[in-house]
């Protein structure tokens, strides 16, 4: 019996589900969903620009992850959210897979600051 605390397991099924998911939310432009390692398995990018975002998440996720370890207590990184005027970056990193969402960040707020 599992417990209750259990991670689910990221077979090709669970990968293309979420996937196929976060295509149909509004507003989202790219997916990129990474193994273990930082190997892109499933996106919707061009395989360079891909393999660029995967390189540059892994760069960034080492540094967030030496600051929060800094933290009283020791954190560790859950979800990164990165905003832009134009896009808006959600990174959910797990122990056997991760997920870079590449979405419009245009909304009534940021309408009200164009001139």
């Amino acid at each position: 019996m599992q417990g209750s605390d259990a991670q689910p397991k990221r077979t090709q099924s669970y990968v293309n589900e979420a996937y196929r998911l976060l295509l149909e939310k509004p507003g989202v432009e790219e997916v990129l969903i990474m193994n273990h390692s930082g190997v892109p398995v499933k996106t919707s990018m061009s395989r360079q620009d891909a393999l660029q975002h995967a390189c540059l998440y892994d760069n960034f996720r080492e540094k967030t992850q030496a600051f929060l370890q800094k933290l009283e207590p020791p954190q560790t990184l859950s979800m990164l959210r990165v905003r832009t005027k134009l896009h808006e970056v959600l990174i959910t990193p797990d122990a056997k897979i991760t997920i870079l969402v590449v979405q419009n960040a245009k909304d009534a707020y940021m309408k009200s600051l164009d001139p």
